[in-house]
């Protein structure tokens, strides 16, 4: 009996750093589309020096994690974000209201798969 409780016990360890990766990416995530819709707000608002500053500081919190996100993400996704990110910063460069909606839209979309994919769902599990 005793030889099953060290594979039952780094089972447990992997299923707990599972569900906490999955939580802390979710937390991240919201705050990071919290960041998102005030970028929006103030594009809607054609305040571009707010909006470059909020998408900036959103930006540098994503980034901060990345060294963690590329540990337990795939790649793809992270770089699909990144270029959301870019392509955001170029529309609020150049004051394109449509344009930096459709980005923030579209990165705020990508962010919110990324954490899907990371949760516990049976959509996961098959």
């Amino acid at each position: 009996m005793k030889v099953f409780y060290l594979p039952a016990g780094v089972l447990a360890l992997i299923l707990a750093c599972s569900l906490w990766a999955g939580r802390f990416l979710e937390m991240r995530t919201e705050h990071w589309t919290a960041l998102l819709a005030g970028v929006s707000q103030a594009a809607e608002a054609e305040d571009w020096s707010g909006a470059s500053r909020a998408l900036r500081q959103a930006y540098e919190d994503w980034d901060r994690d990345q060294t963690f996100l590329h540990t337990i993400l795939e790649h793809d996704a992270l770089d699909e974000a990144e270029q959301l990110f870019a392509a955001a910063m170029a529309a609020c460069r150049q004051e394109d209201g449509e344009e930096a909606l459709i980005q923030i839209a579209q990165l705020t979309v990508c962010l919110e798969q990324i954490a899907e994919t990371q949760g516990i769902s049976i959509r996961n599990i098959f």
